[in-house]
């Protein structure tokens, strides 16, 4: 019986984390197509209803930097965390911005970009005034060699890619600005990312899905007039 099942749409940035881990630590785990839902059943597994999911032995997890957490504790034998305890808090503060400072602001975006909607001109002149910080700090912080904190990707890296990735998609959307660019010095490190087997296996089944949600939602973006997304850098 698979111990590890993990629920999510690959569409999601977040799941994407979660599933690119599993194959990083080579663990044995069943990939579940499921979208977030507020149905009573999904919530019995997801309080708050979302993915990604990950269903254990033990009960279900939810929220990605608990499950990567998880993941380290309970399967130390290919490690996502750095070994010292100060390289393990520099992994955690770039999570950290980039969760809240990136992610989260482009997010407010999403609906304007991806889901056929608007976005109000007073909400994007506020993520811009937000990320003009993060890039500044992420570029202080940032010095891949050539993974962000050591010669194999961990789970800073992972989340800097698929965070990262969606973020370019919309700020050259939004604003005809690349993050990643802004940030600079990460093309050997997109480079090295993009070469791993887990990303290619993710980023096709992302790109596939990606295109099948962006039609069904009239979405204004289109894949193929971005100058460059990470997945093809």
């Amino acid at each position: 019986m698979t111990r590890l099942r993990l629920l999510g749409y690959p569409v999601s940035n977040y799941v994407n984390v979660v599933r690119a881990a599993l194959l990083e630590k080579e663990l044995s785990f069943e990939f579940v197509p499921t979208r977030a839902s507020q149905d009573a059943a999904f919530r019995q597994l997801s309080p708050l209803g979302k993915i990604p999911v990950l269903e254990t032995e033990a009960g279900c997890l939810t929220e990605t930097v608990a499950i990567l957490d998880y993941l380290d504790d309970a399967y130390p034998d290919i490690p996502l965390r750095p070994a010292g305890a100060f390289e393990r808090a520099r992994a955690r503060q770039t999570i950290n911005i980039i969760q809240i400072y990136v992610e989260a602001q482009v997010r407010q975006l999403f609906a304007g970009v991806f889901m056929g909607r608007a976005n109000l001109p007073t909400t994007e002149a506020s993520v811009r005034t937000m990320l003009d910080r993060a890039t500044g700090a992420l570029a202080q912080l940032l010095a891949p060699k050539p993974f962000l904190l050591g010669d194999r990707p961990g789970q800073a890296d992972l989340f800097a890619y698929y965070n990262l990735d969606i973020a370019d998609r919309v700020t050259r959307f939004v604003y005809d600005r690349s993050i990643i660019d802004e940030i600079g010095g990460l093309d050997a490190w997109l480079a090295a990312m993009t070469a791993r087997p887990s990303t290619q296996l993710v980023m096709a089944e992302f790109q596939s899905s990606f295109a099948t949600y962006l039609a069904d939602h009239g979405a204004a973006y289109r894949p193929e007039e971005s100058r460059r997304s990470l997945s093809h850098a």
